[in-house]
């Protein structure tokens, strides 16, 4: 039996190359990675809203099904809500039943936002409405300062090489409300990151039972990791995408 295509969706302010050292691991192991940068990131004039990080996303899925592949979305941080708003329709059980072969199949949440339609992440966790003092707003862009919030338990070498590569973000995406609630339909697992100081565990932890008793069907596996465990815990997270994948690891 074939493996599923794995498609990565990096973070606020975040690139492919950050998302890099676990695909490479996970394409040891047989996989097909795909990962895209987000319209919202280092870009002059960022989207006002979510619409274009979704058409973005919805391309990369579609790239990824092919021919009627099985598909599993690996959303970070911020990304959760453009997966959660932009992956409704495209499950294989609801392609199926309009004749189309493929989907997503499961999705893989590390560390990321997981909210009801009509939330947004500003209405979640700590300091709710107020941009933590780490992020810095110019115009319509954000700005992020602290390198410690993403990569606290790497190495200083390695967390400023990483932050060297940080973008800016849209104000509009990041303040948006979720349009959809695909984890309703698309099974889910969701990689709890223990030490997280950008999305504190309490608050992972919330969004997990909000969406449960929305009725989402959701497995979690917790990890003693900052924000990055991709650049932080590469083996152990490659480990958790590919149980998440299906394999009995």
């Amino acid at each position: 039996m074939s493996k599923p295509q794995l498609v990565f969706v990096p973070g606020s302010a975040h690139v492919p190359a950050h998302m890099a050292p676990l695909m490479e691991k996970l394409d040891s192991f047989g996989y097909t990675t795909h990962c895209r940068q987000m319209p919202s990131v280092d870009n002059p004039s960022p989207p006002k809203d979510l619409s274009q990080d979704i058409t973005a996303l919805r391309s990369l899925v579609e790239e990824a099904i092919g021919d009627g592949n099985d598909v599993i979305v690996i959303p970070h941080s911020w990304a959760g809500l453009v997966a959660g708003s932009g992956l409704v329709g495209m499950s294989k059980k609801e392609r199926e039943a309009v004749g189309k072969r493929g989907g997503v199949v499961r999705t893989g949440y590390i560390t990321s936002f997981l909210l009801p339609e009509g939330v947004g992440i500003s209405d979640v966790g700590r300091g709710q409405g107020q941009p933590p003092d780490w992020i810095k707003l110019e115009g319509n862009q954000l700005i992020y300062t602290d390198p410690d919030v993403f990569y606290k338990d790497l190495p200083e070498n390695e967390s400023k090489h990483w932050f060297s590569l940080v973008k800016t973000h849209g104000v509009g995406s990041a303040a948006a409300k979720a349009t959809g609630t695909a984890w309703k339909v698309i099974p889910t697992s969701y990689l709890l990151c223990e030490e997280d100081l950008a999305i504190a565990p309490e608050t992972q932890e919330g969004m997990i039972q909000v969406a449960k008793a929305a009725g989402a069907d959701i497995d979690v596996t917790s990890i003693k990791s900052s924000h990055s465990p991709f650049l932080s815990k590469i083996d152990e997270t490659a480990q958790w995408v590919r149980r998440v994948a299906g394999e009995k690891v």
